[in-house]
Formats: structure tokens, C-alpha cells, sequence
């Protein structure tokens, strides 16, 4: 039974950091693609691109906290097998807060760094790719629109997946407030537009 147990805690151990390093992936990149009304779980995203948008909620400082002291604690339970089992019990039970906190800091900076490049698309500030469309056979109102927005610089590509590609265009009225979201395929096709508008509490208010 005892083996069992050291072979379960070592498993754990093992496939906790790669869980953790997903999930930050995974918040950051819904909270993101959230901004602009798609939902992630639509989208297919590659594991390895998930594991690279990491890097940002990790970056900061709580999740850096939670996760040394998840790692000392881990350590501390794998080192010491012959210790008590009520302090094992206590050390799991450390784990599992330590686990619980760094979960829910993770979430919050995960969506501090998705607003933070969504401001970005919705200034204009982030880089533009050049993208290819392919002209509609028969006339087409989105197309239209498209060419357009490319044209009057409103353009910025949200996300880039191996099969779809996600740009957005900011309105000329409101460009703070509203836009239109444009999917292509990997054929370079308008799949659909559709009008997103921006949530008041992210607008950026003048300052007085």
C-alpha cells in the first residue's frame, strides 16, 4: 500500500507542473479571445501554443510565489517518506491551499494581461500581419468591408491558428467602443463578420 502511495505522490508530482503551465496557457488565451466575444472552447488551439501564451500570467508576481511554494512543499513531502502520517496529512492539506491559491492567481493575471493586449488591438497598437484574402466570386458586402477596413489602416489580427485566422476592425465612429470581427480559413476566405462591442468598464476614460 505504502508503494502504491509514493508511485501516486511521485505521478503527481510529476504532471502538476505541465497542468499548471497549461491552465495559465488556457486562461490567458480565453480571457483574451474573450475580449473580442469568441469562445476558445470553438477554437482548436495547438497544446504547444497553449504552453507559450503561459509565459505571460506566469510572469507575475503571486503565481511566482504560489508555484516556489508549491515546489518546497512537494519536495518536502517527497524527501520525507518515513515522516509521520500526520504530518503528511498536514503537508497535503498545504498543498491542496498553496494549489487553491495559485489557481486563482493565475486567473487574475491572466485576464490583467489579456486587457492589456486587447487594448493593444483596439488602438491600433498591435503589429498587423500581412494576410492574403481571397476575392469572392460573386459580390460580397463582408469582403467589401474588409478591403475597406485594410485600407483605412483599422485592421489588427487578433489571433492566428494553424486553420483559422481571426482579425478585427475597429469603427470609424466609435473606434474605442466598436468593431467588426472578421474569421478566415486557412484558404484565405471571409467565414463570417460579426459586430462586437466593447465592454464599458474597459473603455479607457479621458483623463480630467
Amino acid at each position: 500500500m505504502g508503494a502504491i502511495r509514493t508511485a501516486l505522490v511521485d505521478a503527481i508530482a510529476a504532471a502538476l507542473p505541465v497542468a499548471v503551465v497549461y491552465f495559465a496557457g488556457w486562461a490567458y488565451l480565453s480571457s483574451y479571445l474573450a475580449e473580442f466575444g469568441i469562445d476558445a472552447t470553438q477554437v482548436e488551439v495547438p497544446f504547444s501554443t497553449v504552453l507559450v501564451y503561459a509565459f505571460r500570467p506566469l510572469s507575475y508576481i503571486w503565481p511566482q510565489a504560489c508555484l516556489l511554494g508549491l515546489v518546497i512543499a512537494l519536495a518536502v513531502a517527497i524527501s520525507f517518506r518515513e515522516t509521520p502520517s500526520w504530518i503528511k496529512g498536514s503537508g497535503f492539506g498545504v498543498c491542496s491551499v498553496i494549489i487553491y491559491c495559485l489557481l486563482f492567481a493565475i486567473r487574475d493575471a491572466a485576464n490583467e494581461e489579456a486587457k492589456a493586449l486587447a487594448q493593444k488591438v483596439w488602438t491600433n497598437a498591435k503589429s498587423m500581419t500581412e494576410v492574403v484574402v481571397n476575392p469572392p466570386a460573386s459580390v460580397d458586402p463582408a469582403y467589401e468591408d474588409y478591403v475597406y477596413c485594410r485600407d483605412s489602416d483599422r485592421l489588427r489580427q487578433v489571433i492566428g491558428l494553424p486553420n483559422r485566422m481571426f482579425l478585427f476592425c475597429r469603427s470609424e465612429a466609435e473606434p474605442q467602443k466598436r468593431g467588426a470581427l472578421f474569421l478566415l480559413n486557412d484558404a484565405g476566405a471571409i467565414l463570417y463578420v460579426a459586430n462586437r462591442t466593447r465592454n464599458p468598464s474597459d473603455v479607457p476614460q479621458p483623463k480630467k
